[in-house]
């Protein structure tokens, strides 16, 4: 999170190597390589599913580099070449280039691009099925043309392992690395939060034929079906008109969304579509434009509304903008590949501030149990002004300006 006000997952460490992804960890009975269970049953603990953050909760996964670099070679028989460490919430990711003049004995081949090693939190880790179906659903998407990271099997033959690290345990898996920028950072032409809107409906209807049972449970404080829930982190903000604004926020979600909610069309959604999570490359070598071209981040896939993923996607690429107005270039992109209900509609305002608020309030909170991790504090000031802006604007006038945006560009790019 740099210039995105705290987004749950990752941003990108500015060098252009380690601009996407995550990392992984190594040997046998080493404690900073951490205890394989790999052998153990992975599908008996299905309770975690059912949790959700509590507050004063240290889940951060304990590791080094050292502790990375035997991970890597126990588990693929990686000899690590370089190594750079991603921002992350709550998830410690790491992204490796393996040595590709020593044979590997686990590996077929050896991505040049290199890979990211993703050390899950302990709470999310009590759910294995849970990183099963983020694996099955990436390989899914890959195979629909929606480039995206793909699992790599370790020494058992599996896409994860469950790792002791210090006193907890985390699932452990390595993904491919994606080539090319995040989307912070590039140009935005209109023609860019265009194709955002259009490349997150694109993911939404491929995921329409994946195992929605495999995601049914999910639970995790960031859905904005839990967004209530956020009344419980409220004591982290010290300003009290901000406190205020996200009071108000939380009643009109508790009044005008929630009792609607089996209203609004249900289905697997990708859940955190934002600048740091959306991959671009230069359409050309010598152009100065961007395109999307792929996505990275799967940890909150999770059945949901729709309305919900459209609303989470504008929240960012406003962010991004610095513009309300941008919505409408989403909303455009969006509906050329889904209609999006009048009744939706009326509820997106609500639900971007829903996000904002997450957004805003866990990254104090997390500041607060990790003070290590300032990062996600860069772009509070941003946050904040954007969040004041959009309550001020009624649901009646800001949709209208958002439908006139998107009219007005489909009518000139037609």
């Amino acid at each position: 999170m740099e210039m995105k006000t705290i987004v749950k997952k990752r941003s990108l460490v500015e060098d252009s190597q380690c601009e996407n992804i995550s990392n992984d960890l190594p040997n046998n009975h080493d404690p900073a390589a951490g205890t394989s269970e790999t052998d153990q049953a992975r599908n008996g603990d299905e309770t975690g599913a059912q949790e959700t953050l509590k507050p004063g909760s240290q889940i951060r996964p304990v590791v080094n580099e050292d502790g990375i670099r035997k991970l890597a070679e126990r588990l693929y028989g990686i000899i690590v070449l370089e190594m750079c460490e991603l921002d992350s919430y709550d998830d410690r990711n790491f992204m490796i280039q393996a040595d590709s003049y020593v044979k590997n004995p686990i590996l077929k081949s050896i991505n040049t691009s290199g890979y990211v090693m993703k050390i899950a939190n302990s709470l999310d880790s009590n759910d294995e099925s849970f990183f099963h179906a983020q694996n099955e659903i990436m390989l899914h998407l890959s195979k629909r043309g929606i480039k995206c990271p793909v699992p790599v099997q370790n020494i058992f033959g599996k896409y994860h392992s469950m790792e002791k690290l210090g006193d907890s345990k985390h699932v452990v898996r390595l993904l491919e690395y994606i080539p090319g920028k995040v989307f912070h950072g590039v140009p935005h032409p209109d023609g860019l939060f265009y194709q955002a809107g259009q490349f997150i409906a694109r993911i939404d209807s491929a995921l329409k034929t994946v195992d929605k049972e495999s995601v049914m449970n999910r639970q995790s404080i960031w859905m904005l079906e839990n967004f209530p829930k956020l009344k419980d982190f409220l004591y982290v903000i010290k300003d009290e008109h901000h406190k205020d604004i996200v009071e108000q926020v939380l009643h009109a979600f508790q009044r005008h969304v929630v009792p609607n909610l089996n209203e609004y069309e249900q289905g697997v959604i990708y859940g955190d579509f934002n600048e740091h999570n959306v991959i671009v490359n230069k359409k050309q070598s010598n152009s100065k434009e961007y395109e999307i071209t792929g996505i990275i981040d799967f940890g909150d896939v999770c059945y949901s509304r729709y309305v919900f993923e459209l609303a989470i996607a504008m929240t960012y690429m406003i962010l991004e903008a610095n513009d309300l107005n941008t919505g409408g270039l989403v909303i455009a992109g969006y509906s050329m590949i889904r209609l999006i209900p009048q009744h939706e509609k009326e509820i997106l305002r609500i639900a971007i501030a829903a996000r904002l608020c997450q957004s805003l309030v866990m990254g104090l909170y997390t500041a607060t149990v990790d003070t290590n991790n300032q990062y996600i504090l860069s772009t509070q000031t941003r946050g904040w002004n954007v969040l004041e802006a959009l309550w001020r604007e009624t649901d009646k006038d800001i949709l209208e300006r958002w439908n006139a945006i998107a009219e007005e560009y489909l009518t000139c790019s037609s």
